[in-house]
């Protein structure tokens, strides 16, 4: 500290020189440093997402998740469908996910039956209505000891919980594209969807165990192809007009659900990052089902740190 300026000598980490710095200016970067860890490295509010890889935490009922960080992100396409514009700003507050689909393993240990098509433990649940997905959520919070999400009777989502439930919409997105920006989250495109997903290019008719193909760069198996993944929120084709920025959760009314990721009979174009489309969500029909939807939880990341472990 040179006491006769006032200020102090400090040494530039890139070139080595030497320079005075004022204590005011010491002050200041010292309170941006104290912000930025008391919002737990979010400074400004934000976290930087793609910064590396998350943490994968494994779960009381012995299923793998990731902790997915809080942030922005640019969701939809200018280059898909109308369905999928505008291209709009969202924030997502940080959340779990499981790291794989939901295996017909892990659903028969907690529902009973199996109604998938192709049989197999490691394979991915499918002809499951999304109501079944949600008790599913619910079976799996309460072999936890959390709070179940759903009510049963209504399909409202509690989302102050702290059990299971499907993602929502933005959160698969956000997930889906791990800090990318193109249409894929590899680099290649289209001509490497194969190194990713089963898709209709090479799934020969059938989904394949889970964790198959490469993960995205947050860690996360068949996102896209396999099957596609029921999402929490009803489908509005026009929705994105008038979506909010934070934490959006779909069209207030709706007799679909959303439906993203593509599937082991989907061509490129369905197994994009933005591609979205709404399906029946089984709840008249009991039987409604199809062989190319499955599913994946996710929870709230609040306060979970030391519980999930």
């Amino acid at each position: 500290m040179d006491a006769d300026r006032g200020g102090f000598a400090v040494r530039c980490l890139v070139s080595g020189v030497m320079c005075q710095v004022s204590r005011a200016a010491c002050h200041r970067a010292r309170a941006v440093l104290l912000v930025a860890v008391m919002l737990g490295g979010q400074a400004f509010g934000e976290e930087v997402a793609g910064g590396g890889a998350p943490e994968v935490i494994k779960t009381k009922s012995g299923v793998e998740v990731v902790r997915l960080p809080a942030g922005w992100f640019e969701m939809g396409s200018a280059k898909g469908a109308a369905a999928e514009k505008p291209v709009h700003k969202v924030w997502v507050d940080a959340f779990l996910m499981d790291r794989y689909e939901v295996t017909q393993e892990l659903y028969g240990k907690l529902v009973l039956g199996n109604p998938s098509h192709f049989k197999g433990p490691n394979l991915p649940m499918e002809q499951v209505s999304w109501a079944r997905a949600a008790v599913y959520c619910n079976e799996r919070s309460r072999a936890e000891g959390l709070q179940a999400c759903y009510d049963e009777d209504t399909a409202e989502c509690n989302f102050g919980a702290n059990g299971y439930r499907l993602p929502t919409e933005a959160e698969w997105e956000y997930a889906c594209r791990a800090g990318t920006k193109g249409q894929y989250p590899f680099e290649g495109g289209a001509a490497k969807l194969h190194d990713y997903a089963w898709c209709a290019a090479n799934a020969v008719g059938t989904t394949h165990p889970v964790a198959g193909k490469k993960p995205n760069p947050w860690g996360l198996f068949d996102m896209l192809g396999n099957v596609a993944e029921w999402c929490n929120d009803a489908y509005g084709e026009d929705y994105y007009h008038e979506s909010p920025a934070r934490n959006p959760r779909g069209a207030e009314f709706g007799d679909n659900h959303v439906l993203r990721g593509g599937s082991w009979n989907a061509e490129p174009d369905a197994c994009r990052c933005a591609y979205r489309l709404g399906d029946d969500s089984g709840f008249q029909d009991a039987c409604y089902a199809k062989d190319d939807i499955g599913f994946r939880c996710v929870r709230s990341a609040a306060g979970t740190a030391a519980a999930s472990r």
